[in-house]
C-alpha cells in the first residue's frame, strides 16, 4: 500500500478496492467488516469488537485465490538440478 489507511473504514475500503476476487458471496463478510469498522472508528474499541474485526479480516482474506507459481515446479526443479527444460 502507498498510503497507510488512518481508519478502520478506510482499511476495509482499501482492502475491497485490492480485491477483484470479490463477489457476491463474499458480501455478507464484507458488510460485517464496514459495520464493525464503522464502530470501531467511532472509539468503540473494545477486545470483542476488535477480535472480531481481525477474525472477519483473516477469514476473508484466506478466500483470495492464490497467484500462480512465477515458474512450474517442474521447471524450477529442472532448472535447480542444472537440466535444461524442454522447449
Amino acid at each position: 500500500m502507498s498510503e497507510t489507511a488512518e481508519s478502520f473504514r478506510e482499511s476495509v475500503e482499501a482492502f475491497v478496492s485490492a480485491s477483484p476476487w470479490l463477489a457476491p458471496p463474499h458480501a455478507p463478510a464484507v458488510t460485517t467488516l464496514r459495520v464493525l469498522a464503522r464502530k470501531l472508528d467511532g472509539g468503540d474499541l473494545t477486545p470483542a469488537l476488535v477480535s472480531q474485526f481481525g477474525l472477519t479480516f483473516r477469514s476473508l482474506a484466506k478466500l483470495a485465490p492464490a497467484a500462480p507459481p512465477a515458474k512450474s515446479p517442474l521447471a524450477a526443479a529442472l532448472e535447480e538440478a542444472g537440466v535444461d527444460s524442454p522447449a
